[in-house]
């Protein structure tokens, strides 16, 4: 909405420059609070133009334009603020119906996005889940925004991680069946495995058996990996669920290996002549890359990539380039699929499988768009993915191929010590520490939503202390899930971040917590008022809205449609956090200044329409971000 006002003041100032509409659109601003006017524009690019001073230039304007959306226009060196007409402004607000999905322009557009992409022999750790968080919201921004989506969990199942776990059990006695958590139990082994590096017998073992994964052929094997990997993954997806994220399909890199993906992959590199042999050097006796020609490594110091080693093992890049070629559908072939598991949801989620299962799905495959989510330690290889795709004529208007990188998620001390870790005074004395799972210095996904939600449970219970534990269980989770989402994008998701359990929850700060809250607040009033709520749909109505609170509540309504713009072009959910702390704190001011329920009408109907109006928005940013509304805490 905010936008059509951009455009109608770019229409009235075109009139009488002769700059583009474009280009007035662009530099066309929201001042800062501090100043008057609701959107302005900086006179200097029309000053060498009209060999005119830029305040002489903004004054003339003032004095020529007219448009009946804006009340009147003025200067503030050197630029010209407009004022917009608010009666015409909530009416627009208010009378703008809500575009489904359905109607959208995006619909015939497929996107993929890959998150999580865990090993399967270990449980989700606190790092993995601003992975989810991410991801999961960029596919719910999607899905809002009319494309046909589609998620995936990208399943290491041949990773080096996994071959402990299967040598530990097939070698050396270990059981799997077990009473815990079944991923948990798989990290305990992976950690105790993990001891044994350096024994010539163990790593020996190892290697032997990473052939018999890739290969498939040896049936015991095959068997416990089958189910060993199964098992673990069924148990990172119930951490997903509850934490409001789910996927389609997941990925096997056995079955790429199996259904000879790679293989195809190579052979259309080399006929295109950029995959060579090299015989002398550092990279002798390995297949590479040649991205010399592309400019991005016009300077690099190598310029190429290895996708073959000498020992005829593929590169991790190797097989994300033959990956990201079946995204795109430059390969000749599809996975087949069968059932992994139902959702409550009702959401079927598949896993690919070398065999013809009968239950072949055209639809994964053929994507206009594919979204890879990233710890940004990925950056250079996945890099080398889009050059490589780049390079070979597979990226054009049609077919995108976006890494989307995050920043590390780093804990402090004092959270490490919340969990039961002993630190050194040193480590105490920092202001974050990394993980070090190696040594289990780590804090899982189950572990920390527990934490947050015996918290949450203790706070809830004290404010209601009439409530059963049903209610108190229910809420306290809502809490704990929407808090931890919130907090691991609430900033620019391309920057590490350091989590400190105890400012997850605080009620005061920039958190899930306090927009909860704030919603549940909002509900309150207007459950405490007696009459149904009105829509704000009649100019009468619209012209007792006077107080600058009440306008700049509005002008943050009409600019959702610029904040989810932005969080889709820029793949940015952090805006969206951005929106829901601007719109909160706006809330917030505005019931601190404005008695609301003691209002005579029919201001008291307008301003609980407003509020409904407010509440109506948060909900649906609240939702893109996988937070669930709560009536009451």
């Amino acid at each position: 909405m905010i936008n059509d006002y951009k455009l109608h003041f770019a229409e009235s100032i075109k009139k009488h420059t002769d700059i583009s509409l474009d280009e007035i659109i662009q530099t066309i601003e929201i001042p800062p609070e501090n100043i008057p006017g609701d959107l302005a524009f900086p006179c200097f690019q029309l000053s060498k133009i009209m060999k005119k001073s830029p305040a002489m230039i903004a004054e003339e304007l003032k004095n020529k334009i007219t448009s009946p959306y804006f009340t009147w226009f003025e200067v503030i060196w050197p630029y010209l603020n407009a004022h917009i007409n608010h009666e015409k402004f909530i009416l627009d607000i208010c009378n703008t119906p809500e575009i489904t999905p359905a109607d959208r322009e995006n619909q015939d557009t497929k996107v993929l996005i890959e998150y999580m992409s865990a090993n399967p022999n270990k449980p989700l750790h606190i790092g993995q889940a601003r992975n989810i968080c991410i991801g999961d919201s960029v596919r719910r921004i999607f899905q809002y925004l009319g494309y046909q989506t589609h998620t995936s969990n990208y399943g290491d199942d041949s990773g080096v991680n996994v071959w402990y776990n299967i040598v530990g059990h097939l070698h050396y006695g270990l059981p799997i069946d077990t009473d815990k958590k079944f991923d948990h139990y798989c990290g305990s082994i992976y950690t105790t495995m993990r001891s044994k590096d350096e024994d010539p017998e163990f790593k020996k073992l190892l290697s032997e058996t990473l052939l018999k994964i890739e290969e498939g052929h040896d049936p015991d094997v095959y068997r416990i990996h089958q189910e060993y990997t199964k098992k673990c993954a069924a148990e990172q997806i119930k951490t997903c669920r509850r934490m409001n994220a789910s996927f389609d399909m997941i990925n096997r890199e056995t079955d790429i290996l199996h259904m000879k993906f790679f293989a195809e992959a190579i052979d259309l590199l080399k006929e295109k002549w950029y995959v060579t042999y090299v015989e002398e050097g550092e990279a002798a006796g390995c297949w590479v890359i040649d991205l010399s020609s592309l400019p991005e490594y016009e300077k690099a110091e190598k310029k190429y990539q290895i996708l073959i080693k000498s020992d005829g093992v593929a590169t991790y890049v190797a097989k994300d380039i033959a990956f990201a070629m079946w995204k795109l559908w430059y390969l000749t072939k599809d996975f087949f699929y069968k059932t992994f598991t139902h959702e409550p949801s009702g959401n079927i989620i598949y896993t690919t499988t070398a065999a013809d299962t009968g239950e072949h799905k055209e639809k994964f495959w053929n994507y206009n768009i594919a979204i890879t989510v990233i710890d940004n330690r990925q950056i250079p290889p996945q890099e080398v993915v889009k050059s490589s795709l780049k390079l070979l004529g597979y990226l054009n208007k049609n077919k995108e191929y976006q890494p989307l990188w995050y920043g590390i998620v780093y804990l402090t001390p004092q959270t490490l010590i919340n969990f039961g870790y002993e630190l050194t005074d040193e480590e105490k004395a920092e202001k974050r520490l990394p993980f070090a799972s190696r040594k289990w210095r780590t804090v899982t996904i189950d572990e920390m939503l527990q934490m947050l939600h015996e918290k949450a449970y203790r706070e809830t219970k004290e404010r209601n202390s009439e409530k059963d534990a049903e209610w108190l269980d229910d809420v306290s989770e809502k809490i704990a899930v929407g808090s931890l989402r919130f907090f691991l994008i609430r900033s620019d998701i391309s920057k590490d971040i350091v989590f400190d359990v105890d400012e997850v929850l605080d009620m005061q700060g920039e958190t899930g917590a306090y927009i909860l809250y704030t919603g549940a607040r909002i509900q309150s009033i207007i459950d405490n008022n007696p009459d149904p709520v009105q829509q704000l749909d009649s100019q009468q109505k619209a012209k007792l809205l006077t107080t600058p609170e009440e306008f700049e509540l509005l002008k943050k309504i009409a600019e959702w449609k610029s904040y989810i713009t932005e969080a889709e072009e820029q793949l940015a959910p952090h805006t969206i956090c951005r929106y829901l702390l601007d719109i909160t704190k706006l809330f917030n001011s505005y019931y601190a200044s404005v008695k609301i329920l003691k209002s005579e009408e029919p201001l008291k109907s307008a301003r609980i329409g407003l509020l409904q109006k407010t509440l109506d928005t948060m909900k649906t940013a609240m939702d893109l971000i996988g937070m669930e509304f709560l009536e009451r805490m």
